[in-house]
């Protein structure tokens, strides 16, 4: 061998080794891993503080417990092993101290408060049983108690109202089953196959008729997985009043709808042949249909979302702090998640904000259905918190908080991870602005939010309770149901109940209530109660006597007392409530918090029911109280089992005492109707189940408080925006691109868990399984310098010298330590490539060819817009101007769009195999230069090359459109501003005076409509000061003109009218020469700078770490090609009408369609003010352009930074298309929230669930002032849900005299004006086919004598349906009750015999319509129906026109005319829904109005259109039992999620087209 040869490998070796470790450095700085940056948190004073409320610790509670062992002098037994007969310890909870105590603490320097427990002990062992609580203190080393029972209730606690303890229910299940089915062992073999261990019980509530009862119905269910629902027809009634077990009895026994003595009368009438039995399918014990195993395989990964540089919110001891908030939390035993002292800016808002009662109140057949009223707290809802599951409960990487507490032991229990906090990227605005007025610039905030959860397992029902913080300064209290339906056995009349869920299944019709405490300090603790809303004035128009106009006006009353605040359940609420402080804000309102109710509530049960008082808070949808120490809470636990003597009633909180200016506390109760249907199988889904409340700030501040935001986005088209110095958005692609973080999956919820006694209610036992280790979490990109494979040879290599005298076997020894190195380092380099730095995308399923059918319904391209226009130009036989620049007195092409073929072509065409329809267009033309001066419309056709039109105007409006109501163009309204100008020129010192200014500074607003009458062309203009880069809407100087513009000549246009400040002028002539003689107060306005202009969307403060972001690790799950989107099981085609913006066609789900049209149709806003030119506003924004002015999306504000965008094409007052483009997004949004869930630890240990991820279609249209967000969404369980947020700026008019009656001040000269928002929707559903029928459920109670103990009644739920004949029927006056349950229902049952339908369900918070009386009202006649169904017809498109805008007095279009009491049964039907909310603007929309709490729209949501939810195919379905390994990937998918979703999200450079080819003419009226 070469001598040399070695050591020319070596060398080579050292040079390989060079280049690896070159490329495995060069892989790190890639993509290196997301770190946590320090964040900024306000000083909010000491964090110990908030250890006053702070629930007890382990140590604590065991202290307790051995204070009580040894200080009580009785024996306590355990009581998960007492007998009714013991003595026992049932709770220890805080005892949080009195609140003046606190507030001396914590505001006045004073002493800490102690720290005291409370203990509620059974007394069962002495000659007068009770319950007895006492105050133990102080902690942590406690050497007193007190009885406090009759201090809190007047009296001791009778024995029998205490909760049932575990033990009782197990030894309950252990009469049952060794004494009471004893006695009827042929029946329970023969009929249920019954070994001791295949049923299930669960209990009802309450126990009896009449105090001292303890009489309970237990059901008999099949010991299943899910067993909720699977009945088996036997119920039995067990009287356990007794103190000693053995004289416990079975009193009644039911089965089958009939009722038995006993077990013994039972098992000798089926020996003897008497009994009709029904046979049960024995499931296995997973449930079948039941089940929560997933049915589908794990397939993409769904969206994430992630923190580039860690979480913005801190969690030390029980005080959470993010941006500007601050509160303590804590877990009640009983009442669950509450919080305190919540702070806003350093300022409390609110000192307490808790859960009171969640209440079930059944109707059934079955004695145990018809019975139950579950009082929730009573078994424990923060007991029965369970266990959180990263990645579905919440999101992966949330903060997961431990509580701990004891109850029904006397040992504390640890619920891991029970409790979670994170940041939530809403995916949408807070609020935004795209402006081409006056400047070029787009402002916006993201709307994240911190979130605090927890959710509670009580028995079959899984409530997730959420508090929600804003950016605004606004808090959201929210709950959302899930779990397993409750059932009964289907027999006789059962329907009468509920629907038929599955063979011998009732899903029994409940309403659920909850009630929440909000005890409010706003700027102070003494507040009282404001109430505002509206209502329509009649008055003369001051220039113009003898024209009436309505105008909607603020009406204000303070709320004096007790009674005035208690607002029953379904009643009418004002529709701003406030709490209101004694001081007053900047612009002199009184600061307040306003409380917005979202609810669905069913009917409280009648007052003369005999347990009413004990659950009297229903009564009320909101009551104010004063606060006092002694009502704490508006139930109690012992009110459960004697409901017909409460120990606490609300309704005695109620006595009429004045709340002004008091500690007042308001309890809120939400709630909704639930009918269960076959989607409720497995789960019910929390899509439409949530209820809740909003805390507003009204006035609180003197602006928006979350312009100081770090999150602020500003850029004007003179900037640079893709810096990331001008726009924190542009930074993105660089500090987002890191590798998300995610830690093993990890789940303890098995471990030392409360579990349920035979399907009862539950009693602590600790399971021994041990845990298998943990998958050990994969090395980061920055981990390999430490890896064992090569480090120590490299060592030694580098410890030896290189003498002359290095021998061969030294050389030798080298080499093959180089190659073992070389080795080591390619394995890495091999491992680090199967782990890709990048997200890598995943081609999405196919779930259907894409066959270009959707094409039908496809907008024109621009080619196809471009050749309408030439046929046009070519074929008429006159001479067409460019819109652009034509005359009143030209001929103009207005507007191109497509014409969607006729229905019945279209589904020829789809489903019949029919030829393609013609494919058309439908163009406007204004025909100003002839002598019938009017508006045509034709259609034009075959496209792409047109060879015919035909005028449809006669066909479609009875007759050729009249020309003055053509929308005004942007070339009329720049001739108008040159009319204005001239006319200002003529007031130059009053300019000068007024506004420092020449007038050519000055923006100007159109209003709408036009005059008084048919024909009117006259419009009052509102000046405001225009300032660069600042929204001019806010700063109005308090000078309108009124401008006559109907002749076809533009230079016999003339000034009508002019108004300042309260006073009207002939001309600006007598405007000026008023001025000069001193008859004129002016009210000097200075020339502000941009920086602190009212309107300036100018972030006040410097960007700060990024906030959640979403990625898809695997890329999107949805696909769009042309026109379609799909998406796990949808389908839909989708559009934008220049007019009415977004429409969406042929919406199927599973290959089925369910609308063939679902679109917009008009959104009216309806003004209020004291000037002129808001007093007479009426904007109809379809006749500016809803589609036209949706302009370019901001990716990562306006939508999700990688959603899809897409443009969109246009033809409108122009020859030439335009393209808006980015201005549709389309993304699937993570809503970090279960769709369903369940988590057992019934008979068997198990969690079931399904993330709610659901895919959204959007678009943003800019129209003026406002901005409006319209969203179209689609959820995994076959619902749609659309929805549309309001922000941008508010108009607003000059405050001169008694403005404030129609508004609030919001600046130094500002009035926002009041105004009503009212949308309106077409929905054209066809469920299972194209004719259906409109059917309604809803619920009443009946009095009914007891079938069991016939000297009792009871008042039970039943369910009334009905369907409506005719369309006067099915046309629903706007704020008048409707059905409850609204469906579309086809001619085909389900599996159960129900008609498959789909369910409308309305979210509004509309204001009144616009009175009958007016002239113009029949114009906006759609306004007055919250809901209106009609037979569909061709001849009826839309329920609107753009012509009734400038001529609202002889409306083009008459929706009221649709209505004309035609049959609707089996017949294709339309649905007009509207929706809306009244707006008074107030200091916080400045400079913008923010999106929290004005969201309104609907949701159609299956109704036994399935045979059970369809989401059970879902890939996402998680499930896993407590004999798996949660942590492995083959058990559970979210363990795969931390391998799987670590990639560097790729987020493409930003990119921003929204100012290019713009001219700032003004688009729709601003000039």
């Amino acid at each position: 061998m070469n001598p040399k040869l070695p050591y020319v490998l070596l060398v080579g070796a050292a040079v390989i080794i060079f280049i690896l470790s070159c490329m495995l450095l060069s892989r790190g700085r890639r993509s290196p891993s997301c770190e946590s940056q320090p964040h900024i948190v306000e000083k909010t004073g000491s964090t110990s503080q908030s250890l006053v409320f702070a629930d007890l610790t382990p140590e604590e509670l065991a202290q307790v417990v051995r204070y009580l062992q040894g200080n009580l002098g009785v024996q306590l037994v355990d009581a998960s092993r007492a007998k009714p007969s013991d003595n026992c310890i049932a709770s220890v909870d805080v005892q949080v101290p009195a609140k003046a105590e606190v507030l001396r603490f914590l505001d006045g320097g004073g002493a800490r408060p102690r720290r005291e427990a409370l203990a509620v002990l059974y007394f069962g062992n002495q000659p007068d049983p009770n319950v007895t609580e006492y105050v133990v203190g102080p902690l942590p080393t406690p050497v007193y108690h007190r009885d406090v029972t009759v201090q809190k209730y007047g009296g001791k606690v009778p024995y029998h109202r205490r909760p049932m303890l575990g033990s009782e229910y197990e030894q309950v299940g252990a009469f049952l089953e060794t004494v009471a089915f004893a006695a009827a062992p042929t029946f329970l073999q023969e009929v249920f196959e019954y070994d001791g261990t295949n049923v299930a019980f669960q209990t009802t509530a309450p126990h009896g008729f009449r105090s001292g009862d303890r009489k309970s119905w237990f059901i008999v269910f099949q010991n299943v997985s899910g067993f909720f629902v699977h009945p088996v027809g036997l119920e039995v009634l067990v009287d356990h009043s007794s103190l000693d077990i053995s004289r416990w009895a079975v009193s009644r026994v039911f089965y089958n709808g009939q009722y038995y003595r006993d077990m013994v009368q039972l098992e000798s009438a089926y020996v003897q042949g008497r009994i009709s039995v029904q046979k049960v399918k024995k499931v296995p014990r997973d449930g079948d249909f039941s089940s929560m195993k997933p049915r589908a395989p794990a397939a993409a990964l769904f969206p994430l979302q992630y923190e580039p540089q860690g979480p913005r919110y801190s969690v030390r001891n029980n005080l959470v702090l993010f941006q500007a908030w601050s509160f303590a939390f804590g877990m009640s035993v009983t009442t669950g998640l509450r919080l305190f002292d919540i702070r806003h800016k350093g300022e409390r808002v609110a000192y307490e904000i808790s859960v009171q009662e969640a209440l079930s109140v059944y109707g059934s057949n079955c004695p145990g259905g018809m019975s139950t009223r579950y009082m929730d707290g009573s078994f424990g809802i923060g007991r029965y918190t369970s266990p959180l599951v990263r990645g579905v409960d919440c999101p992966y990487s949330a903060t997961y908080v431990d509580t701990h507490s004891l109850s029904e032991t006397l040992s504390p229990s640890k619920r891991k991870a029970s409790l979670c906090i994170f940041e939530q990227n809403l995916g949408s605005p807070l609020r935004r602005h795209y402006s081409n007025l006056q400047s070029l610039y787009y402002g916006g905030l993201v709307n994240s939010a911190l979130v605090v959860r927890s959710i509670a397992t009580v028995g079959n029902h899984d409530y997730v309770w959420d508090f929600i913080f804003y950016q605004n300064g606004a808090i959201e209290g929210k709950v959302q149901a899930t779990g397993y339906t409750s059932s009964s056995f289907l027999h006789g009349d059962g329907l009468r109940y509920g629907n038929r869920v599955w063979e011998h299944t009732l899903g029994t019709i409940r309403t659920h209530s909850i009630n929440y405490k909000v005890d409010l300090d706003v700027g102070g603790v003494k507040n009282s109660l404001v109430a505002h809303d509206m209502a329509f004035e009649m008055t003369r128009a001051p220039w113009s006597p003898e024209q009436q106009i309505e105008r909607p006006r603020l009406t204000k009353k303070v709320l004096d007392t007790e009674d005035q605040a208690a607002f029953r359940l379904q009643s009418k609420m004002p529709r701003y409530v406030y709490f209101a402080a004694n001081s007053k804000n900047k612009w002199g309102h009184q600061r307040g918090y306003r409380i917005q109710i979202t609810s669905f509530a069913g009917d409280h049960i009648p007052e003369a029911s005999s347990m009413e008082r004990a659950i009297s808070w229903a009564r009320y949808q909101l009551a104010v109280t004063r606060r006092k120490e002694e009502e704490p809470t508006s139930t109690s636990i012992y009110n459960q089992n004697d409901p017909w003597t409460p120990t606490v009633a609300f309704a005695d909180f109620i006595n009429n005492e004045t709340i002004t200016n008091e500690d007042l506390v308001a309890w809120i109760t939400a709630g909704f109707l639930h009918i269960p249907h076959s989607e409720d199988i497995p789960n019910t889904v929390t899509v439409g189940n949530s209820v809740g409340f909003l805390l507003r700030p009204y006035n609180y501040y003197d602006l928006d408080p979350s312009i100081y935001s770090h999150d602020g986005v500003f850029f004007t088209s003179e900037q640079d925006f893709t810096a990331c110095e001008i726009n924190p958005l542009a930074c993105l692609p660089k500090t987002a691109s890191c590798l998300p973080n995610f830690p093993p999956f990890t789940y303890d919820g098995f471990q030392n868990t409360s579990r349920f006694s035979s399907g009862l209610f539950p009693v602590e036992k600790t399971r021994g399984k041990t845990k298998p280790n943990q998958t050990q979490p994969l090395l980061s990109a920055g981990r390999w310098e430490d890896s064992a494979a090569g480090n120590p040879p490299c060592r030694t290599a580098g410890a030896l010298s290189a003498s002359a005298d290095m021998n061969m076997k030294t050389v030798l020894i080298l080499l093959v330590l180089a190659l073992a190195t070389i080795f080591a380092l390619v394995c890495v380099l091999l491992t680090r490539g199967r782990a890709p730095s990048t997200c890598q995308h995943q081609p999405p399923e196919q779930e259907d060819p894409d066959d270009g059918q959707s094409l039908v319904f496809a907008d024109l391209t621009p080619e196809e817009l471009a050749q309408v226009v030439r046929y046009l130009q070519g074929n008429l036989g006159v001479q067409l101007v460019d819109t652009s620049r034509a005359k009143p007195s030209d001929n103009c092409i207005a507007s191109v769009d497509v014409q969607v073929p006729a229905k019945a072509e279209v589904l020829r065409f789809l489903d019949g195999g029919g030829a393609r329809p013609r494919r058309e267009a439908l163009a406007v033309l204004y025909f100003g230069n002839q002598p019938d001066p009017n508006v045509t419309e034709y259609v034009v056709g075959p496209l792409p090359t047109p060879v015919y039109h035909r005028d449809v105007t006669v066909q479609k409006y009875g007759g050729k459109v009249p020309y003055h109501r053509r929308p005004v163009t942007g070339k009329e309204y720049v001739d108008i501003n040159a009319l204005i100008q001239r006319e200002l020129r003529r007031a130059p010192r009053f300019l000068a005076a007024c506004c420092e200014s020449d007038g050519t500074d000055l923006a100007i607003l159109t209003t709408a409509p036009r005059g008084f009458k048919s024909g009117d062309r006259v419009t009052w203009f509102v000046l405001f000061r225009g300032v660069a880069g600042t929204g001019y809407y806010l700063s109005p100087v308090g000078l309108e003109v009124l401008v006559e513009h109907g002749d076809l000549h533009v230079s016999r246009w003339r000034l009508l009218k002019v108004f300042y400040n309260g006073q009207y002028f002939a001309s600006t002539v007598d405007l000026e020469d008023a001025f000069e003689s001193n008859l004129l107060e002016v009210v000097r306005i200075e020339k502000p700078q941009a920086e602190v202009v009212l309107g300036s969307m100018r972030p006040r403060h410097p960007p700060g770490s990024p906030g959640p972001l979403h990625y898809e690790p695997q890329g999107p799950r949805y696909s769009v090609r042309n026109n379609r989107v799909t998406f796990q099981g949808w389908s839909i085609a989708f559009g934008m009408n220049p007019n009415t913006g977004p429409r969406l066609f042929d919406i199927r789900f599973r290959g089925e369609r369910i609308v063939y049209e679902l679109s917009l149709q008009e959104a009216l806003a309806l003004y209020g003010s004291n000037c002129p030119g808001g007093m007479s506003t009426r904007y109809f924004d379809g006749s500016f352009g809803i589609g036209r002015f949706a302009y370019e999306l901001v990716r990562g504000l306006d939508c999700p930074y990688t959603a899809t965008y897409v443009d969109r094409h246009y033809l409108v007052e122009s020859e030439t298309p335009k393209t808006n483009q980015n201005s549709l997004c389309i993304f699937e949004h993570d809503a970090a929230l279960p769709l369903r869930r369940h988590f057992s630890d019934s008979h068997s240990l198990y969690y079931g669930g399904l993330r709610k991820n659901t895919l959204v279609i959007r678009a943003v249209s800019t129209l003026i002032n406002y901005d409006y967000i319209w969203d179209f969404m689609f959820h995994g369980s076959g619902a749609v849900e659309v929805r549309v947020h309001a922000t941008g700026y508010i108009s607003s008019s000059f405050l001169h005299g008694r403005g404030t009656d129609y508004g609030n001040r919001v600046g130094p000269h500002t009035l926002g004006t009041m105004h009503l928002h009212h949308i309106h929707y077409k929905v054209d559903l066809d469920v299972d086919g194209q004719l259906n029928s409109l059917e309604t459920q809803d619920m009443e109670y009946e009095l009914v004598k007891d079938p069991w103990s016939m000297q009792h009644t009871i008042e039970r739920p039943y369910l009334r349906r009905e369907r409506l004949e005719r369309e006067g029927e099915a046309a629903f006056l706007l704020n008048t009750p409707m059905p409850r349950y609204l469906s579309f229902a086809g001619s085909k049952p389900n599996k159960w015999g129900h008609p498959r339908s789909y369910r409308l369900q309305i979210v509004s918070f509309a204001g009144e319509h616009l009175p009958p009386s007016s002239p113009m009202e029949r114009s906006i006649s759609w306004g007055r129906y919250q809901l209106a169904v009609t037979r569909r017809k061709e001849e009826e498109p839309t329920s609107t026109s753009v012509y009734n805008q400038n001529d609202p007095w002889t409306p083009t279009v008459v929706f009221a005319d649709f209505i004309d009491n035609e049959t609707i049964t089996n017949e294709d039907l339309v649905a007009w829904i509207t929706v809306g909310f009244l707006h008074v603007p107030h200091a916080e929309d400045v400079p913008n109005t923010v999106t929290v709490g004005n969201g309104v729209g609907f949701f159609l949501r299956p109704y036994n259109y399935f045979d059970e939810d369809p989401s059970v195919d879902s890939p996402d379905s998680v499930y896993f039992s407590g004999e798996q390994d949660a942590g492995a990937c083959g058990a559970n998918p979210l363990a795969c999620l931390p391998p799987a979703a670590a990639c560097a999200p790729h987020l493409p450079p930003f990119q921003y087209g929204g100012f290019l080819n713009l001219s700032l003419a003004p688009p729709p009226g601003g000039l």
